[in-house]
Order: structure tokens, then C-alpha cells, then sequence
């Protein structure tokens, strides 16, 4: 069997290439899009500064902004954060604060694991352009002190990907329009996977190809149930 080419609709994480290096095949990595981050409203912040605050997180980009600002934010030793991945707790154990990990993009058990511990603190929901909107509206609707915040902004950029690839990994819809904007057309007997539903509707509306989606969000385990699922297809025979 020849060595599998796979393209990779984002920049993967240390821990996800370094593992991906050690498999029996080739991978180009290409984002479609440039983050931005925002400065934080000092204003805002300072009218909970001296308080105790709950901090959601649910991506690195959020992760990586409240470590950077944490000194010009307000956080307090009090403080507590939740996330739902590895990765996102281990960037926030810069902060020396209590994390709290729930399962990876299930919003419910994040949205419900910080409204059972709350105290009484303000609740934070920091995010990128586009707002979760399924936990904001948990949030919303519970009587605790609430305020999203707008962190980082996804800006999408054109890329011309250049080879064929025997498989295609997108991770988000947006991604998927982006690759398509760029002039892009998978090859047709690739497979296409997908993190998660709305990714795979993306590709289904927008691909011939045979889509799978992934039972498995979380970036690594994505990325190895890809190999397992294009191994499968190509032993059938």
C-alpha cells in the first residue's frame, strides 16, 4: 500500500503532530484563516475587578488571551476556569487557578458544571466572532451575573492548495467555505472527514466526495479516527 497523503484544514496542535509524525504517512497543514485578538476592555473589567469570577472557555484562542491579559483583567486567586479540552487546560495552567475540564464541546455539562458551582461569582463567557450560542443562551437564561465577551476574531484567508491528497480533514464548517472560495475542489475519490454535524453538512452541500463524520470532536482523537477510517476503506479489497 502506497504512503496516504492526507490534507489537514487547520494548523494541528504539538501534541497532535508530533503524534501524527510517528504514523506511516504524509500530511499538509493549511488554515484558512488568521486570528485577530482583541484588547481587552479595561473599563469593562474593572467594575468586577476586586470580585471572584467564574471564566469559560471552549477554545485555545480564548485560552491564550486570558493568559496573556490576565495581569490587566482583574483575575483574583478566588478566580475559577472551565474549558472542555486537554489542550485548552493545559495552556490554562499558566494562570496557578482551579480548571475545571468537561467533556470536549459538550456545552451542556460545561454550562451546567459552572452554574452548580456558582457562588455568587460574575460568570464570563469569553469567545471568538462567532458566539456559541447555545451556551450563551443557557447563561442567559440562569439567574447568574453573565457577560460574553468577544476575545478574538477569525478572519478568513485564501489559500490555493496545491497536490492531490487521499484524504481531506476539515474542522469546521467556515473552514470548508473557505477552502472552496480559495478555488479548491478535493480530489474526487478523497475521502472527506468531519469533526462534527455541521462540518459534514458543509461538505455534503458542498462535495461529491464520501463524507464521514467523526463520533470524535477532540482534535487527536479526530485525527487518528481519519487514519483508522481511510486504512479501513482501502484494506476492503
Amino acid at each position: 500500500m502506497k504512503t496516504p497523503v492526507f490534507f489537514i484544514g487547520k494548523k494541528l496542535s504539538k501534541v497532535t503532530r508530533e503524534w501524527l509524525q510517528k504514523q506511516p504517512i504524509q500530511f499538509v497543514e493549511q488554515s484558512f484563516f488568521r486570528i485577530e485578538y482583541k484588547k481587552p476592555n479595561l473599563n469593562f473589567f474593572e467594575t468586577m475587578a476586586n470580585g471572584s469570577k467564574q471564566w469559560v472557555v471552549t477554545s485555545i484562542y480564548a485560552a491564550h488571551w486570558l493568559v496573556r491579559f490576565q495581569s490587566k483583567i482583574g483575575l483574583t486567586a478566588n478566580d475559577r476556569v472551565y474549558c472542555w479540552s486537554e489542550k485548552q487546560a493545559e495552556i490554562l495552567g499558566e494562570l496557578n487557578l482551579p480548571v475545571f475540564i468537561s467533556s470536549f464541546s459538550n456545552y451542556t455539562e460545561l454550562a451546567e458544571k459552572v452554574i452548580e458551582q456558582n457562588q455568587g461569582e460574575s460568570v464570563l463567557f469569553l469567545h471568538g466572532d462567532k458566539l456559541h450560542s447555545e451556551i450563551n443562551s443557557i447563561f442567559v437564561g440562569s439567574p447568574l451575573p453573565y457577560s460574553e465577551v468577544e476575545v478574538y476574531k477569525n478572519t478568513p484567508i485564501e489559500h490555493f492548495v496545491n497536490g492531490i491528497f487521499d484524504a481531506y480533514l476539515f474542522f469546521s464548517a467556515s473552514g470548508i467555505d473557505s477552502f472552496k472560495a480559495s478555488g479548491n475542489i478535493p480530489n474526487p475519490s478523497s475521502l472527506i472527514l468531519a469533526n462534527e454535524n455541521t462540518t459534514a453538512r458543509a461538505a455534503w452541500r458542498v462535495f461529491t466526495n464520501k463524507v464521514y463524520l467523526s463520533p470524535e470532536k477532540e482534535e487527536l482523537s479526530f485525527v487518528q479516527f481519519a487514519i483508522s477510517r481511510w486504512e479501513e476503506e482501502n484494506t476492503k479489497y
